[in-house]
């Protein structure tokens, strides 16, 4: 069966700049919260429209698309900082703990030099659809937009995955 895993953010246990990321990192998930509230709110209004008012939400399927992707990437980081994301312990259930921690140690700086990459990428990729003016079909939504808070949320989810790396290396055995 499946273990709740999720360690309690506690933000008290770390200074300042500690707890400022975990402060962050929730901010950008209740932003991800609020986000896929709107789209259901959206999708809803525009599903009643099409049916009752023969007349839909003119751009929801992109709107949806886009914000899908916004509301996914805000969410990492604190999935990272709660230690949430999936585990597959396979084969280290019977290693000892200090080379389990050498192994969470070692994914976290992957997982933030990754992170760290695609930021860079969509931050390279923000700044060319902005230089063409790329926007969607129906309702020209600007798709470069969306780009910035993917760009912040994947440089947050590598600050995060560093914090947890030195929060690991902290608790004793690299």
């Amino acid at each position: 069966m499946a273990d709740v895993i999720v360690d309690e953010v506690h933000s008290h246990h770390h200074g300042p700049a500690g707890r400022l990321l975990i402060a962050t990192c929730k901010a950008f998930a209740v932003g991800a919260g609020i986000l896929l509230i709107l789209m259901a709110a959206m999708s809803l209004a525009s599903i009643v429209g099409r049916t009752f008012l023969g007349s839909p939400i003119l751009g929801d399927y992109e709107l949806v698309q886009v914000l899908c992707a916004v509301a996914v990437s805000m969410s990492l980081p604190y999935c990272q900082i709660a230690r949430g994301h999936v585990i597959v312990d396979f084969f280290t259930t019977r290693t000892p703990a200090s080379v389990n921690r050498v192994l969470d140690v070692a994914a976290g700086l992957l997982l933030a030099g990754l992170a760290f990459v695609v930021a860079w990428r969509l931050a390279i990729g923000m700044v060319d659809l902005k230089r063409t003016g790329d926007a969607s079909m129906l309702i020209g939504f600007p798709t470069w937009v969306a780009y910035a808070p993917m760009v912040l949320s994947f440089v947050l989810l590598g600050l995060a995955a560093v914090f947890i790396a030195r929060d690991d290396l902290r608790k004793g055995v690299a």
